[in-house]
């Protein structure tokens, strides 16, 4: 009975525990610094223009450092959950479990940069270039710790009131199993 209390225990916490992200706009407007050293950090970049997004491989800013200049290449599905602003909507990940090595990897939302353009801009997949100063603004996404922190705490307490409660009603059953015999 102990175990069946503790699975459920863990069942229910792990099944709630969410995790969250959100996009924090670079410290400095898009120059050559803040790309070098998004870069140097080994961010995965993606351009945005309007609805599109692409991703942006062999980054180099122009000897005048005034240009950006790449590659832009289909976005793979790992990195498309900020374009629907995470799952369901709400700038959620979810983190892959050891349970299966075919689980989708979320957490790759992680490590992403977004350089957005004014819609309407000519975006196609190949090699690409963009003036600097063109760009509106870049995101960085991060995760969210004081939002994740007060999910998991929310639901160790939801954990916790309902084994009471399923708890509660065992002695209960027990009880009154009791008075019958």
């Amino acid at each position: 009975m102990k175990n069946l209390l503790i699975a459920v225990i863990v069942l229910i916490a792990f099944s709630s525990c969410s995790n969250y992200y959100k996009a924090v706009l670079a410290p400095q407007t898009a120059n050559a610094d803040t790309i070098t050293d998004l870069k140097m950090k080994e961010k995965y970049f993606i351009l945005r223009n309007g609805s599109e997004a692409f991703a942006m491989k062999n980054i180099s800013i122009s000897t005048n450092r005034k240009n950006l200049q790449c590659n832009l290449e289909t976005l793979p599905l790992e990195h498309k959950l900020h374009l629907t602003k995470g799952s369901k909507g709400k700038m959620e990940y979810s983190k892959p479990t050891k349970i299966s090595n075919n689980d989708e990897d979320e957490s790759a939302v992680l490590n992403e940069v977004h350089v957005y353009i004014a819609p309407g801009d000519n975006t196609v997949i190949g090699p690409y270039s963009i003036a600097l100063d063109k760009v509106q603004k870049i995101e960085v996404l991060e995760k969210d710790k004081q939002k994740t922190s007060k999910s998991n705490a929310l639901a160790i307490g939801i954990s916790v009131g309902t084994v009471s409660i399923l708890g509660g009603l065992i002695v209960a059953i027990i009880s009154v199993g009791n008075i019958f015999y």
